[in-house]
C-alpha cells in the first residue's frame, strides 16, 4: 500500500470492470459450467421414468425380501430416493473449503471430483443386473457429494476469473446448464428414448459422457488467477493465466493491483474458517443475505415442481399421454429464461430481478392452490380415467358408482354415456401457472444465489461462504425433496400456500436487506456493507458506499 504521509493514493479501478469475453474465457465458463449440468440431470432425471422405477423397485424388493412392497412403503423410499442425492451435496459442499484452497485450487478440484460422478453412474447403471434398488440409491448419494462440490466450486470459479461487468452474465452461465441439465433428463426420460423399462439403466448412467468431457479439457485450461495470487502466491502463474483469459490487450497492473489490494486487505482480517465465519460479527449480515438467499431458493416451490411435475400434472386432471411432454415444456422454458436472464442480469439488477421474482412467484402459488384445489373438489376421489365427480364411489368390483345422464344411481361410469368433463380447462391452466411459477424462479430465486454469493465476501472468506451456503441449500432441498410428496398426499393444493408464505417473507428480505451488487469490485461490494479501511487501517462500520464509487485505497 503506498503512502504520502497520512494520504492514500487513490487509483481509479473502473478499467477492471470493462473487460471483453475472449475465446480461451467463453470455452473455459462452458467446461466449467458441466458440472452445474451434472446437477441439474440429477434434479431431473427421475421425474419421467418414474413410474418404471418403482415397477423395478417392487420387484428388486420382492426378489430381495419375498414380500411386496405396501403403497405407503412405496412412496416413502421413492421420495427418499428422489431427495438423498442432497445428503451427499451436503457433504460435497464440506468438501469445497479444503478443496479449493491452496490444496487443490478451483480447477484441479472440477477434474478430480469427476471420479465420483463416473463411480456413482456406474452404479445405477448396473443396478438393474443385480436386481438392487440400493444400488441407485447409493448412486445417486454419490452424486449428490459431487453435485454439492462441483456446483460452489465452479460458482467461485466463475466469480473469479470474470470481469466486474461480464460477472453476472457469466455467473448465470452454470443456471444455463444447470437448467439444460434438467431438460436434456427430462427429453432422455421419455418412454420412446431412454425412459423404457430396458434402457433406463442407460439414463442413470449418462453422467459418465459430461464428466470425461469437462476433466479432459479442464486439465489443460488456466486456473483462476486470483485463486493464483491470493491461494497460491504465485504472482506470475496469475498473469500468465489473466492474460490467456482476458487477452494481451488489457491492462495487466490495473487488474493484477485490483488482486492485490484484496489481497491486502484480506490480510488484516483473521483467516475464514467456517466457524471464523459465523462468528464474525463484520460478515454476519453478508452471510445472513447469503443463508437466506439459498433458504428462500429451495423452499419457494420451484425445486418441488420440478422434481414432481409429472405427477403434479396427472394429479391436476391433465391426461397420462400429455403429461409428460406438459414438463418437458417446463423443463424448455426454463432453459430459455434463464437464457434471457443471463443477457439482462448486469443491466437490470440482481436485487431488482430478485424481487421481481420472488413477487410473481407468490402469485403463481395463490392461482395453483386454487385450480388445483378446485381439481381435488370437481374431480371424482377414485380417479378413474372416464370423467372425476365429488361423489363417486367404488363398488366391491372397484367400479366407480355414479350418478349419470339417465340418472340411474346403480350404473357405473363405463355404462354411463360418453363423458366430456367441463372442467379439463382448470387442468391447463395448472400447466400455464406453473410455467409461469418456473419463468419466475429462472429469473430471480434459482440463479441469484451462485452469483451473490460469490460477490459479497473477499477470497479468504468465499470458501467458507459457499460451504455454508452449499450446506443450506442442501438440507433445504433434501427436504423438499422428502416432504412435499408427502404433504401433496395428505393436504393436497394446500401445500402451494405455505410455498406462498415463504415467498412473501423472502420478498420482505430481500426489499429491505439486500444490496445490489452490479457492475462492482469485489471491494467495492464490501464497502457497501461498511468495511472500508480509514488512514488508521481500521475498517469502520458507517462509512457510505456512493463515495467510493469505482476506486479504492492503496
Amino acid at each position: 500500500m503506498k503512502r504520502h504521509g497520512n494520504t492514500k493514493t487513490e487509483v481509479n479501478f473502473s478499467e477492471a470492470t470493462k473487460g471483453k469475453l475472449t475465446f480461451l474465457l467463453a470455452f473455459c465458463v462452458g467446461i466449467a459450467a458441466l458440472g452445474p449440468f451434472q446437477y441439474g440431470y440429477t434434479v431431473g432425471v427421475l421425474n419421467l421414468p418414474e413410474q418404471e422405477l418403482k415397477k423395478f423397485y417392487n420387484e428388486s424388493y420382492f426378489h430381495m425380501f419375498g414380500v411386496e412392497l405396501g403403497s405407503d412403503q412405496l412412496t416413502i423410499l421413492w421420495s427418499s430416493t428422489v431427495s438423498i442425492y442432497c445428503l451427499g451435496g451436503l457433504v460435497g459442499s464440506l468438501l469445497v473449503g479444503p478443496l479449493t484452497g491452496s490444496f487443490l485450487g478451483r480447477k484441479w478440484t472440477m477434474v478430480s471430483i469427476n471420479l465420483l460422478s463416473v463411480s456413482g453412474a456406474l452404479l445405477m447403471w448396473g443396478s438393474k443386473m443385480q436386481t438392487s434398488f440400493q444400488m441407485i440409491i447409493v448412486g445417486r448419494t454419490i452424486m449428490g457429494v459431487h453435485n454439492g462440490c462441483a456446483i460452489m466450486v465452479v460458482s467461485m470459479y466463475l466469480a473469479e476469473v470474470s470481469p466486474p461487468n461480464l460477472r453476472g452474465a457469466l455467473g448465470t452461465t452454470q443456471g444455463v446448464f444447470l437448467t439444460t441439465g434438467i431438460l436434456v433428463s427430462q427429453i432422455l426420460g421419455l418412454q420412446q428414448i431412454l425412459g423404457s423399462e430396458e434402457r433406463w439403466p442407460y439414463l442413470l448412467g449418462f453422467y459418465v459422457i459430461p464428466a470425461v468431457l469437462q476433466s479432459f479439457c479442464m486439465m489443460f485450461l488456466p486456473e483462476s488467477p486470483r485463486c493464483l495470487l491470493i491461494d497460491k502466491d504465485d504472482l506470475e502463474a496469475s498473469r500468465r493465466a489473466l492474460v490467456k483469459l482476458q487477452g494481451a490487450h488489457i491492462n495487466q497492473d490495473v487488474y493484477m493491483q485490483e488482486m492485490k489490494t484484496e489481497h491486502e486487505n484480506e490480510l488484516k482480517e483473521p483467516k475464514m474458517s467456517l466457524l471464523t465465519l459465523v462468528k464474525s460479527r463484520s460478515l454476519r449480515p453478508q452471510l445472513l443475505i447469503c443463508v437466506v438467499v439459498w433458504l428462500g431458493q429451495q423452499f419457494c416451490g420451484s425445486y418441488a415442481i420440478l422434481y414432481y411435475s409429472t405427477s403434479i400434472f396427472l394429479s391436476a386432471g391433465v391426461p397420462e399421454e400429455y403429461s409428460d411432454y406438459a414438463t418437458i415444456g417446463v423443463g424448455g422454458i426454463n432453459v430459455l429464461t434463464t437464457v434471457v436472464f443471463m443477457m439482462v442480469v448486469d443491466k437490470a439488477g440482481r436485487r431488482a430481478l430478485l424481487l421481481w421474482g420472488v413477487a410473481i412467484m407468490v402469485f403463481s402459488h395463490a392461482i395453483l392452490t386454487v385450480t388445483l384445489g378446485l381439481t381435488e373438489n370437481l374431480f371424482c376421489e377414485c380417479g378413474c380415467q372416464q370423467g372425476r365427480w365429488p361423489t363417486g364411489v367404488l363398488d366391491s368390483a372397484g367400479a366407480c358408482i355414479l350418478p349419470n345422464a339417465t340418472g340411474d344411481p346403480n350404473a357405473t361410469m363405463s355404462a354411463a354415456a360418453p363423458f366430456v368433463n367441463p372442467y379439463q380447462w382448470i387442468s391447463y391452466l395448472s400447466i400455464v401457472f406453473a410455467i409461469v411459477c418456473i419463468i419466475a424462479f429462472a429469473i430471480g430465486p434459482g440463479p441469484i444465489p451462485f452469483i451473490i454469493t460469490g460477490e459479497l465476501f473477499r477470497q479468504g472468506a468465499r470458501p467458507a461462504a459457499f460451504m455454508i451456503g452449499g450446506s443450506v441449500n442442501f438440507v433445504a432441498n433434501g427436504a423438499v425433496g422428502l416432504v412435499f410428496p408427502i404433504l401433496q398426499a395428505r393436504i393436497g393444493a394446500l401445500t402451494f400456500l405455505i410455498f406462498m408464505a415463504v415467498c412473501v417473507l423472502l420478498c420482505i428480505f430481500v426489499a429491505v436487506k439486500v444490496p445490489e451488487t452490479s457492475n462492482k469490485t469485489f471491494e467495492d461490494i464490501q464497502k457497501l456493507f461498511g468495511v472500508q479501511e480509514d488512514a488508521s487501517g481500521e475498517a469502520p462500520n458507517d462509512i457510505s458506499s456512493d463515495a467510493y464509487e469505482g476506486t479504492t485505497c492503496l
